[in-house]
């Protein structure tokens, strides 16, 4: 009997402690992959065409002017960004072949809508346009500016009489075409 009691104390005792050795938690990998990305687009209430027509001169010896037409004024650039570590988005925009005599200036203005970006969005310029292409927003992280009309930069365009090239100015139609582009820097 002492055999069997001995025997059966040490299945008891190595019973016990390896339940007191077992396992209490356990792990695994969750891997997340975060691409670079970047997606820019022009939205508007209406068309994103916008037209300029000159003034006619109301005082003989007055230079030219332009006035904005048409009933759709406003646009605005609406982007998305996920950069790399330590990188940056810029925004530049050129024009299409650029009458001579005219100056195209866009002034890219942040929105009043705040509300609805998230995260590192760039800052606007007020620059010239150019057929090489300027930049027009820089120092763009990770973030979303919102999506639609009245997000992300308001585009205000002016058009103007370059006065060094005055005399080259001729009596035409002319379309425009303002592209913008969205890269690393």
């Amino acid at each position: 009997m002492k055999k069997v009691t001995f025997l059966l104390a040490a299945i008891l005792v190595l019973g016990v402690s390896s339940i007191a050795k077992a396992q209490k938690s356990d792990s695994h990998n969750l891997n997340i992959k975060i691409d670079k990305q970047a997606l820019i687009a022009i939205e508007s209430e209406g068309s994103t065409d916008i037209s300029f027509d000159s003034k006619a001169f109301v005082n003989a010896g007055e230079e030219m002017t332009f006035a904005a037409s048409g009933s759709n004024k406003q646009l605005w650039l609406n982007y998305s960004s996920i950069v790399g570590s330590g990188s940056t988005n810029t925004i530049s925009a050129k024009i299409s072949k650029l009458p001579e005599g005219l100056k195209v200036n866009v002034a890219t203005s942040e929105s009043a809508a705040t509300s609805s970006k998230k995260g590192k969005t760039g800052k606007g310029y007020t620059v010239d346009l150019t057929e090489g292409g300027v930049t027009v927003v820089d120092n763009i992280g990770s973030c979303y500016t919102g999506n639609g009309a009245n997000k992300g930069h308001k585009l205000e365009y002016s058009v103007s009489v370059d006065d060094s090239n005055y005399e080259k100015l001729v009596a035409a139609d002319h379309t425009l075409v303002v592209t913008y582009t969205i890269t690393e820097n």
